[in-house]
């Protein structure tokens, strides 16, 4: 086993959890913007691309908000939503930041790992993937859109 196969398939890995990722975020802050402004209208426009949508807000604030909002808290899913947000959150940002460990990585376990803080490591394998695709979906269906 090689190297570059096992660098292929996280570079695999991380373009699927970063894409998946990216695109909850956006759905979440559409939600948050349908909250505020439940028609589309020019002012509910600008809030969504010069505020939520913006440099000014990264996924964490947007959960933040999610999760300060009483109306998502008496939702009947709201614990599942919270949680999946932040495993995606989570995932995404340990694939986007953390390095490979060539030594402990095979094909079917990819090992990443990071020295920030305090030494921490996660592997990457197709249960993980596939944990985490259980809960893109979970989300983008509670937010109204299809996979």
């Amino acid at each position: 086993m090689s190297i570059t196969s096992i660098k292929r398939k996280l570079d695999s890995s991380r373009g699927e959890v970063i894409s998946s990722a990216s695109r909850i975020e956006f759905v979440l802050g559409f939600r948050l913007r349908r909250y505020f402004f439940p028609k589309t209208n020019n002012k509910a426009t600008i809030l969504f691309w010069n505020v939520i949508h913006s440099p000014f807000l990264n996924f964490d604030n947007k959960i933040s908000i999610y999760k300060s909002i009483p109306y998502f808290q008496r939702l009947k899913n709201y614990p599942k939503i919270k949680k999946s947000l932040r495993f995606v959150q989570m995932l995404r940002n340990r694939v986007a930041h953390w390095e490979l460990d060539e030594k402990e990585s095979t094909l079917e376990d990819i090992v990443i790992f990071t020295l920030v803080g305090k030494y921490r490591k996660i592997t990457i394998n197709d249960s993980l993937i596939n944990n985490f695709k259980k809960h893109v979906n979970f989300l983008l269906k509670k937010f109204g859109y299809s996979r």
